[in-house]
């Protein structure tokens, strides 16, 4: 397909909110505040398994500047759930369940006062028994510390048989590997400031979820939505950390006793410790293949740590997807509490971890019937047009509810344009796998596994490729929603709750506006937090923001467009009919095909008198009113990483020497937003591949580094200055203007990379993360296992 012309989409304009940015003048939640606010601080548990049995407060209330002193007494006996199961439980209960958790909170007139307060704050413990992994929270007669028990019910599916398939395979490789907690590490700290007229509830805060923090406050206070407004601010770099927090929900409630503006400021320590990671979890699998290389089973158990008040029992994943050569498999993910910090979905999720797992066994099969890396890849994962193996008992599912007619519910004038549900609808990683090896010089620096291609003394040299994978947003727990208005200036807005965390939305959503409109992109604004002005949404997560708010953001514009040309037809061009009009740069005339020279600006149109209304139009609103297909069951976003690595085997260190990554996310609305995307995910990975991991006292669960001196992230000087990113952009028929999700997929490549690139340059398989004392444990073990 030749690649489409537009006008705004594809081109790399800076951010909007870039001169902001740069001149630290952008208001995130730590610089915000209103008239009379007092400043409240929260007490947090000393113990990792506690019930209150009584709790003093006299003292804190007497002291000058305190305003009141909120505990579980104050607080509805109601649940609440964050996005995705990441929180279930009640704002404050009188039982602590990790070191670091919420138990009392206080507002004053100064921070000091708050702070001096917490200390007055007198509390009698019945100390409970904890359990700190989840083997001690899974064993029988195990202390529960839900009420809904440790375990969740295991989220399980199948496709094709197992049990044959495994047992003709000529070759089977297993797999047991734990991957440690990764914190988000946010450079930005963040803050929430609640503030109550009446019975109306506002609410700012730094979140990637705006609906959602909404949702979550209904849930929770048990008040209509009808009476909540949340302005969700910017945040810096959040990865999946700033959703629903339960710290902006006691924010409200502190503020509604304390009858004054309230605002809570997490300090690094709370930021790092207390409010959540990356799941702790655990693959346990075997994967097979016949002697040509023909993947022909998987067989895998993961288990993953929730903390305490996560309540997932699936990490989210495309990894069988992405290995649609897996012709017969099983995969069972079982999510169980832990008395830790709360656990939650982190970018790229269970890509990131299951499928390292699958990454590392298709190398350990490749070696074993002489296939390379890109070559094995090549011949098991996935290409356009083909059906999902491993989504079929949800095909089967969705056949017999429908009655055997997957659209059976589509109205019939949409039907042509849906794709074929349960097939992958565009995108491959096989054309980035067989450019990105030219373009990496693979044929020359790949010498074979677990070889390096250079060796200087202890210092070996060698590469390693990587594929990653993730859906493009997700159709349940709600759709996304755009509105897009016109104002009588000629100029529009586009309002989707999406975030704003260093991923560009406000500036790509407005190009896909600008786009659909036919206007300028400087005529054309997003409101991302407000949820007064936005629809719901589904926020920034699970790569949702460009593929489905896009989608509906497109649809909202065409709409609005649509009756902007109908009021031009009839008014401006002799009532000709409107598909004969097109505007471009704010300008409405005919088509290049006329030879009439008539234009008139958006701004003449809607303030003119109408004939039909003897007025004037003034504003126009469009939205999207149709739904958007069923992501999942035809979208993915696609990588492929290329590395060197250097590895000293006498101190284990690792050094990242050349960096290629390839993208196939459909078209690239702005190329340097993306490039963006794609080294921030890489970085990302490979901190989390080489460096990054949470810390658990193993009395308490305590976390141990939560700081950015302890907690070691990849640097700026770690990464390749030279690095290069490679787009491949497949048109899909279904995003805005042929675009995809992009935001996971680039992490979940990155990882089993490095993992390849270090075996091959020592030998030896090395689990996450590769710290120098890992490399040289494992080069030991290894030596001692030969002789």
């Amino acid at each position: 397909m030749n690649k489409v012309s537009f006008e705004i989409v594809g081109k790399g304009v800076p951010v909007k909110d870039a001169n902001q940015k740069v001149s630290g003048t952008l208001t995130y939640a730590t610089d915000f505040g209103v008239y009379r606010m007092a400043h409240g601080r929260i007490l947090r548990s000393p113990h990792p398994y506690a019930r209150v049995i009584s709790i003093n407060t006299s003292k804190a209330e007497a002291l000058p500047g305190v305003i009141a002193v909120l505990t579980h007494f104050d607080t509805p006996r109601l649940n609440w759930e964050a996005p995705w199961f990441n929180y279930r439980g009640k704002v404050l209960d009188g039982i602590a369940r990790f070191v670091g958790d919420e138990v009392a909170a206080v507002a004053a007139d100064t921070v000091e006062q708050a702070e001096k307060a917490l200390s007055l704050i007198a509390i009698e413990w019945e100390v409970l028994t904890p359990v700190l992994t989840v083997e001690e929270a899974a064993a029988k007669g195990a202390p529960q510390i839900r009420d809904e028990g440790n375990l969740r019910p295991s989220y399980l599916f199948e496709w094709g048989n197992l049990a044959e398939a495994e047992a003709s395979a000529d070759y089977s490789v297993s797999c047991d590997i734990r991957f440690p907690a990764q914190q988000y590490a946010p450079l930005g700290r963040n803050a929430c400031v609640a503030e109550w007229q009446g019975d109306h509830l506002t609410l700012w805060t730094g979140s990637q979820t705006p609906s959602e923090v909404k949702d979550g406050l209904h849930e929770a206070l048990g008040i209509p939505q009808s009476r909540i407004t949340v302005q969700a601010l910017p945040t810096g770099s959040s990865f999946g950390c700033w959703w629903t927090n339960n710290f902006m929900l006691l924010t409200a409630l502190l503020a509604r006793k304390a009858g004054r503006a309230v605002r809570i400021e997490l300090d690094n320590d709370e930021c790092m410790a207390t409010v959540k990671r990356r799941h702790e979890e655990r693959s346990r699998a075997r994967m097979g293949c016949d002697s040509d290389g023909n993947l022909t089973f998987l067989d895998m158990d993961h288990v993953i740590d929730n903390g305490a008040y996560g309540f997932k029992d699936d990490v989210g994943f495309t990894s069988p997807d992405l290995w649609n050569g897996i012709k017969n498999g099983r995969a069972s993910v079982t999510g169980i509490n832990t008395n830790r910090v709360t656990a939650g979905c982190f970018r790229g999720v269970g890509d990131c971890t299951l499928s390292v797992a699958v990454e590392r066994m298709a190398d350990q099969l490749a070696e074993k019937v002489g296939l390379d890396p890109v070559a094995f890849r090549i011949k098991n994962q996935i290409s356009a047009g083909e059906r999902f193996r491993s989504l079929e008992q949800f095909e089967t599912e969705a056949l017999q509810a429908s009655g055997g007619d997957l659209l059976a519910a589509v109205p019939p004038d949409l039907r042509d344009d849906w794709p074929k549900l349960f097939h992958l609808s565009s995108g491959s990683p096989l054309p980035m796998l067989r450019d990105g090896a030219d373009r990496f010089r693979w044929n020359e620096r790949f010498v074979g596994w677990g070889r390096p291609h250079h060796v200087d003394g202890p210092k070996h040299r060698a590469v390693g490729v990587g594929t990653g994978s993730h859906t493009c947003g997700v159709e349940t727990e709600g759709n996304s929603s755009a509105i897009v208005r016109i104002n009588p200036d000629g100029t529009a807005k586009a309002c989707c709750s999406v975030g704003r965390h260093g991923n560009g939305s406000e500036t790509t959503l407005a190009q896909v506006a600008a786009e659909a409109l036919g206007l300028k992109l400087d005529q054309v604004e997003v409101e991302a937090g407000n949820t007064d002005a936005c629809p719901w949404s589904h926020g920034s997560i699970a790569s949702n923001t460009m593929f489905r708010t896009g989608w509906a953001t497109r649809a909202a514009a065409l709409d609005a467009r649509a009756q902007l040309l109908a009021i031009a037809a009839q008014e401006c061009f002799d009532d000709v009919d409107q598909a004969e009009l097109d505007i471009r740069a704010g300008l409405i005339g005919f088509k290049e095909t006329s030879g009439d020279n008539r234009q008139f600006s958006v701004s003449d149109v809607l303030n003119l008198m109408r004939g039909d209304a003897h007025g004037q139009t003034s504003s126009i609103t469009g939205s999207s009113r149709q739904p958007m297909p069923p992501t999942t069951t035809f979208s993915r976003q696609f990588a492929v990483h290329f590395v060197e690595v250097e590895v000293d085997v006498e101190t284990g260190e690792i050094r990242v020497l050349d960096y290629l990554a390839l993208q196939d996310s459909g078209t690239i609305i702005n190329p340097q937003v993306m490039k963006n995307q794609v080294i921030g995910g890489a970085i990302c990975g490979l901190g989390y591949a080489l460096y990054e991991e949470l810390l658990f006292d193993s009395e308490t669960g305590a976390v141990r580094n939560g700081n950015l001196l302890d907690y070691k992230v990849l640097r700026t000087g770690d990464f390749p200055p030279h690095a290069k990113v490679v787009f491949h952009e497949s048109h899909d028929s279904i995003g805005p203007f042929g675009a995809r999700g992009a935001g996971e997929s680039p992490i979940a490549a990155a990882i089993p990379a490095a993992c390849q690139a270090v075996y091959n340059a020592t030998g030896v398989w090395v689990d996450l993360p590769m710290t120098p004392e890992r490399v040289a444990t494992a080069l030991a073990k290894a030596a001692t296992g030969k002789k």
